[in-house]
């Protein structure tokens, strides 16, 4: 008997440079005694990002952010009784400090080595195969995150000024819920549009590192709709070396700001939000994920 749900899990390849050698944290798991990648299912209505960093936490005590996505895994377990299918999503994630290992309910032994000693060590060719797309994606040049607002109250209910529309209800949960998310693409940079919805959909997450949101009124829908040649230039601005930017804007603004910034255009739902990594070769990895 097959069981139709698939099991969604996530996970990443962690990294360090040590003595002038990129190494990567492997995990011995008694209960299989094997040799795999940090990983794990999401919980319930969890971010596949924000599971990603908390099984790799849970599993190696290791703090990192996350970087290019690495791939994913499909393979068959089993399930209550029966088979169903798995993904699992894998990003690079570098380490932030050396910290002491300890011993856990699913994890007994880890082990940091070079790259060429855990492709031998690994006791799945599934997991090489992750391990070789490290190389691939690292290091990274500049992190951009291109964020439509959270949902915002309807205009057809707002009797002030447009500019202070605030979020809804529904929005302020999704601000809250990027507050992890941002933190886990270790987000250290805020740009937003100077309208108050906008603003308000990166506070948490400023709030939570004490960092100062710069305003641009040029990606405002007032400010674009007056000076669409403002966006010119702006791409300078925001590709900063060796930082993790949000820049947050409008629905109608966004297909012009990201081809301006380089990036893919496409539709943003309301708390949408597009991850771009910029490499040292010159190429941009994307990704899309839908509100949290």
């Amino acid at each position: 008997m097959s069981n139709p749900a698939t099991v969604i899990a996530a996970g990443g390849v962690v990294w360090r440079e040590h003595r002038g050698t990129r190494q990567v944290l492997l995990v011995h798991r008694p209960r299989y005694d094997d040799w795999s990648l940090p990983k794990g299912k999401l919980a319930p209505h969890e971010h596949v990002l924000l599971a990603a960093r908390r099984e790799i936490e849970e599993e190696t005590g290791q703090q990192v952010v996350l970087g290019p996505p690495l791939g994913v895994q499909r393979y068959t377990v089993r399930k209550n009784g029966g088979t169903a299918d798995k993904l699992v999503h894998y990003w690079s994630a570098a380490a932030l400090e050396d910290v002491e290992f300890q011993p856990n309910s699913e994890v007994d032994e880890v082990a940091w080595l070079p790259v060429d000693k855990a492709r031998t060590k690994l006791s799945y060719p599934r997991d090489v195969d992750i391990l070789d797309c490290l190389d691939r994606v690292v290091p990274v040049v500049a992190t951009l995150v291109l964020l439509r607002h959270a949902e915002a109250v309807k205009r057809k209910e707002w009797e002030s000024k447009d500019t202070v529309r605030p979020l809804s209800t529904t929005g302020t949960g999704q601000a809250e819920r990027l507050t992890g998310i941002l933190a886990a693409l270790g987000a250290n940079r805020l740009i937003s549009s100077d309208a108050e919805r906008c603003v308000a959909t990166i506070t948490p997450y400023a709030a939570s590192i004490d960092r100062h949101i710069h305003l641009w009124p040029e990606i405002s829908e007032r400010g674009y709709d007056a000076d669409p040649g403002a966006l010119g230039g702006l791409a300078e601005k925001a590709w900063k070396p060796g930082k993790v930017t949000v820049v947050c804007s409008h629905r109608p603004v966004l297909p012009a700001l990201a081809r301006e910034l380089g990036l893919r255009v496409g539709k943003f739902s309301p708390g949408a939000f597009l991850v771009a990594h910029r490499l040292t070769d010159g190429r941009l990895i994307y990704e899309r994920f839908g509100a949290p």
